[in-house]
């Protein structure tokens, strides 16, 4: 089995991606949803969070991520404190997806994920796959979720770039020892478009 780390900023079509994969056979996790699971699961997690950050990002069902959102995306230390509580979580439940993937037989397990890469996730993974997109085709896509552009610029300059995860990546590849391909995946046309290229890089099966 082979496992894919697939990313790529906010509105570009990771999901779009995975949709596709899953399509084809892949098992897929989107880490976004594990996040939302912490959130609402784990008494420990909600516990560090309140005391971090007070008891306005609490939520009767766990956490106010949009309240938690707004301080993290303005303040790049409680972002990181954030992700240091919790990426460890994300990953282990990752780590368990993979395992019950393998012992399920499924040729490919795909991983979708904004900080696969920055927070070492991706290490794990034998492909990353960055999905990207215009930023007009973006913005108009982050437009009709309801998302303003000064919020999506705000939000876009918070993830990462392309370049930095493949740079991340290759120098992780050669720390371990082995050639690991990137695949960047252009979601701004169609689903037409998208497909041909997932179906052209033939990794599954």
């Amino acid at each position: 089995m082979r496992t894919i780390a697939l990313t790529g900023r906010i509105g570009s079509g990771k999901s779009t991606v995975a949709a596709v994969l899953a399509s084809r056979g892949a098992a897929v996790i989107d880490a976004d949803r594990i996040v939302h699971d912490l959130y609402r699961d784990d008494v420990e997690l909600r516990n560090a969070l309140e005391d971090r950050f007070g008891p306005n990002v609490m939520a009767r069902d766990g956490v106010n991520r949009a309240a938690l959102g707004e301080v993290v995306f303005a303040d790049v230390v409680a972002r990181r404190e954030l992700e240091m509580l919790v990426h460890p979580r994300v990953h282990a439940r990752q780590d368990l997806f993979v395992d019950r993937s393998r012992a399920s037989g499924v040729p490919l397990a795909v991983i979708e994920a904004v900080k696969i890469v920055e927070s070492g996730g991706s290490d794990r993974c034998d492909e990353l796959w960055i999905v990207v997109a215009d930023a007009e085709i973006v913005f108009g896509r982050l437009e009709g979720r309801g998302m303003g552009r000064e919020e999506a610029t705000r939000r876009m300059s918070s993830q990462g770039t392309a370049g930095k995860w493949i740079d991340h990546f290759v120098s992780a590849s050669a720390r371990l020892g082995k050639a690991r391909p990137v695949v960047v995946i252009d979601n701004s046309s169609t689903l037409d478009s998208t497909s041909a290229q997932i179906d052209r890089f033939n990794t599954i099966g």
